[in-house]
């Protein structure tokens, strides 16, 4: 039994000696005899492993080597097969993964040409792809200069499937350009004086090589002077001095000045003029809205269209001044903190309106021509004098408001007397009145046609809304809505009895419902309508002065 146990220890002593050995992992091996077609290995098992020899072509071996190995399989024929190419390979993509990890530079080999760019070797042993375009920040013009040769790259990118791994040489050199661009803007300053080269003109400035940096001038800080083509200023390719107007040292920016260079005119200026000065200019650019007059070069002043005259119908500064046209102005205010001059050309004459208030007052009546008929048959616009307008809208030019077309009634430059009815000083706009010159002849039917009088007429016309109702005179016109028509059946040249409900000199309708004696105290009657009408004349008259500013 202690014979047993003995043998027992000793074997247990022998198995805890041999390692725990794994397939397909690296482990540390000596060459101890080089064979024809083997190389014998001992890596500490209890049998030794081989190695094809054929794997060894390129590498001399000798005899107490330490290489590194990866066994294949164990117990092969009595040894462990082992390899020295995968265990290198292995090795290999161990450091290629932290390469890219780390974004480390690494030492290729261009082995050859392929579509689009390069098969490049890291290791010896993977190979990768260098596209043409991660080759170099210019265009490659010839691949075949590049075969052959050692070149620093970077991974930028690799598929662990198929183990395909993308690498780049731009970025290292942009890398490097970018290192150089941080110690060059490290060494400027806002407000140095530098000497630059014009690379680039461009629609909005141009590009200025600083020695290995881009500087931006901006169209506006070239010149004092307006100026909308950068190319009348400067020529590719000359030496100029510029002022750094600031740096952007995150994104590598520098920002040029070249007309800070010179004293501003602005400076000078605004010690010659103040509010209330003439000066004479030249109209340099013109909007919408108003025109640019140069005062010296390189400062303008702003005409505004609101300026040019006391018409207010003048509304594009086109239709008033010209480019490059001579002009006398006032100065009317001085914006000192944002450096803007505005002008004035009405301003050498009297406000117009201080005069027509006086001259024209509510009530007097006045003969004037009309110029224009408004659309949507809204009215006519009336030139009471050269420069002034009044307003006759088409429900103040006859009481019997049945003017479906004025075009067919008036014509431009036909005379017409009007009446003054308001004057609006804050939109400089007179509100005229025609029909305001005579008599309401519907006036004289007020007795006749009181509310709840009861009455008989023709039907005239039939539509959406209701009918109309004549009753003999020619001006006098009912209407029934047909909310009082549920139960009636009538068609045009029909007689009906009807009641009044309201009647308004104003408008020619009045507004009736049906009666018959056998339904006499049964009809209800609303109260007056023409409180609602009184309201849509209020909105109906907003619009149409909305509709006058067009």
């Amino acid at each position: 039994m202690n014979n047993i146990n003995y043998k027992y220890n000793i074997l247990n002593k022998y198995l805890n000696k041999i390692p725990n050995i794994n397939t397909y992992e690296i482990y540390i091996g000596k060459v101890i005899n080089i064979l024809e077609d083997y190389i014998i290995i001992d890596f500490g098992y209890k049998s030794e492993g081989i190695i094809p020899a054929n794997e060894f072509k390129k590498k001399i071996i000798k005899k107490y080597d330490i290489i590194d190995i990866m066994i294949i399989k164990l117990n092969f024929n009595g040894y462990c097969l082992l390899s020295y190419q995968k265990a290198k390979k292995y090795k290999s993509w161990i450091n290629i993964k932290k390469a890219y990890k780390e974004k480390t530079k690494l030492k290729g080999y261009i082995n050859s040409r392929t579509k689009g760019g390069f098969i490049i070797n890291l290791y010896n042993n993977i190979s990768c792809f260098l596209p043409g375009s991660q080759t170099d920040i210019n265009i490659i013009k010839d691949y075949d200069y590049y075969v052959g040769k050692n070149i620093d790259v970077q991974i930028i990118n690799i598929n662990f499937k198929t183990r395909n791994i993308i690498v780049s040489h731009k970025i290292l050199i942009e890398n490097n350009i970018k290192s150089n661009k941080k110690k060059i803007i490290n060494l400027l300053e806002i407000g140095q004086i530098v000497e630059g080269i014009v690379k680039n003109i461009i629609s909005y400035g141009a590009f200025v090589d600083l020695g290995g940096i881009d500087g931006l001038l901006h169209i506006t800080d070239m010149s004092w002077k307006r100026n909308d083509n950068p190319n009348n200023l400067f020529k590719l390719g000359y030496k100029y001095n510029f002022i750094i107007l600031g740096i952007d040292k995150e994104k590598l920016r520098v920002q040029l000045g070249f007309k800070q260079l010179t004293t501003n005119p602005w400076d000078l200026l605004i010690k010659k003029i103040t509010i209330g000065s003439i000066i004479n200019g030249i109209v340099t650019a013109i909007t919408d809205y108003g025109a640019f007059v140069e005062i010296e070069e390189g400062i303008e002043g702003l005409l505004h269209v609101s300026e040019m005259s006391w018409d207010q119908q003048l509304k594009s500064a086109k239709d008033f001044v010209k480019i490059n046209q001579k002009l006398k102005c006032i100065v009317y205010n001085i914006d000192k903190d944002d450096k803007k001059i505005y002008l004035s050309i009405k301003r050498f004459e009297k406000d117009p309106w201080e005069e027509i208030v006086k001259k024209y007052t509510i009530g007097t009546k006045y003969t004037g021509i009309i110029s224009k008929i408004l659309k949507n048959n809204y009215g006519l616009k009336i030139k009471l004098e050269e420069n002034l307008y009044g307003i006759l809208l088409n429900y103040d030019i006859k009481w019997h408001y049945d003017i479906e077309n004025l075009y067919n009634y008036y014509k431009v430059g036909d005379k017409i007397d009007i009446k003054i009815l308001s004057i609006d000083t804050n939109l400089r706009k007179i509100y005229l009145g025609h029909k305001q010159l005579y008599k309401n002849k519907l006036q004289k039917y007020l007795s006749k046609y009181k509310r709840n009088s009861k009455h008989t007429g023709k039907i005239i016309k039939i539509n959406k809304n209701g009918i109309t109702i004549k009753k003999g005179n020619k001006h006098l016109i009912f209407f029934m809505p047909y909310k009082y028509l549920n139960n009636f059946n009538y068609n045009i040249g029909d007689d009906i009895k009807f009641i009044i409900l309201d009647f308004n000199i104003k408008y020619k309708k009045i507004i009736v419902s049906p009666y018959d004696q056998g339904q006499k105290g049964k009809i209800q009657i609303k109260s007056s309508t023409f409180g609602d009408i009184d309201e849509l004349t209020i909105i109906k008259r907003r619009i149409e002065n909305k509709e006058l500013k067009k």
